[in-house]
């Protein structure tokens, strides 16, 4: 391997490496704020369990009906407020088991740092001397080239791992759909008339997995959302894309998912939301995949331009 394919191969190691750092540093802001949010809910989900159980012994009086409505109804309300305070609880205390994970992980590659640093730099004066040694007055004409190659070699990396990432999310997503339509059909089930403890299991056992997915999701749909940020950053060359915002994917799901359960007993919404967000990413994929054409193009003009100097 000569001196500029390995330091185009280096440079590629540092800048996962950089990344690497810089998502740790997310990392432990998202865990520190969901540690917090774990304790919150806690205490959350003790006050519905609480306000439950105080419902369910009171009397029921005349200013009772009258302010607050049946004492039925307050208590589908309470139960309402607590399966909801019980699906957040879950969904951040997985999503921080998740990140730690992660975390862990990440931790692992960071240490490879700092000498894959120094061989970077050790590459790079290696191959100054080889430019100036050809030929010094060609030596800032090749040395830019060299750049912009170098820059749309890293574009192309940038978007693959965005590909990599957001075909992960997607493939996720089409998890969750599964686990949904496997909820539907045990639903199905019960409307014919087949009911019992075996199809109510089978339906819930297939929405928990769902929520497992969702929690996943999530995270890997937040890591798209920031790997698309890295492709159509600065250094975009032209591209452009509107980035959407996926934070907010949990809430619309568990919105819908308490709604349709608790009040309709269907899904249909809830499946409706997922499949709006996996389009999405879908669309972001072939987008993604539709510039990479355009930037092979521009390495392989700025290959024949470096050919032609050095001839």
């Amino acid at each position: 391997m000569d001196t500029r394919t390995e330091l185009s191969e280096v440079t590629k190691k540092l800048d996962r490496l950089k990344k690497v750092g810089s998502r740790l540093e997310d990392l432990n802001q998202e865990i520190a704020e969901l540690q917090s949010k774990v304790a919150h809910l806690v205490k959350q989900v003790d006050k519905e369990s609480e306000d439950i159980e105080t419902l369910k012994k009171m009397g029921v009086k005349s200013l009772f009906y009258k302010v607050l409505g049946s004492k039925e109804e307050q208590l589908e309300k309470e139960r309402q407020e607590y399966l909801e305070a019980n699906l957040r609880y879950d969904e951040v205390r997985k999503s921080l088991d998740l990140l730690k994970y992660e975390r862990q992980i990440l931790e692992d590659k960071i240490r490879t740092l700092p000498a894959t640093e120094r061989h970077y730099q050790e590459l790079l004066k290696a191959r100054e001397k080889e430019i100036i040694a050809a030929d010094p007055k060609l030596a800032a004409k090749i040395n830019s080239i060299d750049a912009q190659i170098s820059e749309r070699e890293k574009m192309i990396f940038e978007v693959d791992e965005a590909m990599a990432v957001g075909r992960g999310a997607v493939h996720l997503l089409d998890q969750v759909l599964h686990n949904l339509n496997q909820a539907v059909n045990w639903g199905q089930w019960d409307m014919a008339g087949r009911k019992g403890r075996m199809t109510g299991h089978m339906k819930h056992r297939q929405i928990d997995m769902a929520k497992d997915m969702a929690y996943k999701a999530k995270i890997s749909l937040t890591q798209f959302e920031k790997e698309l940020r890295d492709v159509y950053g600065p250094e975009d060359f032209g591209l452009t894309v509107r980035i959407p915002t996926f934070s907010s994917f949990t809430d619309i799901f568990f919105d819908n998912l308490i709604t349709d359960w608790i009040v309709q007993q269907k899904i249909q919404n809830t499946r409706s939301g997922v499949i709006a967000v996996r389009d999405k990413a879908q669309r972001l994929l072939a987008t993604l995949e539709g510039t990479i054409p355009k930037i092979n193009y521009e390495i392989n003009q700025l290959e024949d331009a470096r050919k032609a100097v050095l001839k």
